[in-house]
């Protein structure tokens, strides 16, 4: 397992990313560092529950949210683990995401 961890990280697969933002407290914080695997696999393997890192349907940055629900025709619900309301935008305000928009899953340590 970690020889493909390493094979991974060497190729650019693994790369970190800055967290922005309080939508996924207690999960990740506001200038969090976090390791993303942008690999097929990782897209390929998605489930509910895993946290991932998307293109905003509405613009163009990049958002982090965590997969609520899943419809093989309209897409990914994403949700933010931030239970103030105010503190998250995801799935309730731009709908389901694309697979296209997609880039890659979070690694967590659990």
């Amino acid at each position: 397992m970690f020889h493909k961890k390493l094979i991974k990280l060497i190729s650019g697969k693994y790369r970190l990313i800055l967290i922005r933002g309080e939508s996924m407290l207690p999960t990740l914080r506001n200038g969090q560092i976090t390791w993303v695997d942008y690999s097929k696999d990782a897209l390929k393997n998605l489930k509910i529950g895993d946290v991932v890192l998307f293109k905003n349907p509405f613009g163009k940055n990049l958002i982090v949210k965590r997969i609520f629900k899943f419809d093989e025709n309209k897409g990914f619900w994403m949700k933010g683990d931030n239970k103030n309301i105010l503190e998250s935008t995801d799935s309730e305000v731009f709908g389901y995401v694309k697979f296209e928009l997609l880039k890659g899953k979070i690694c967590i340590r659990k």
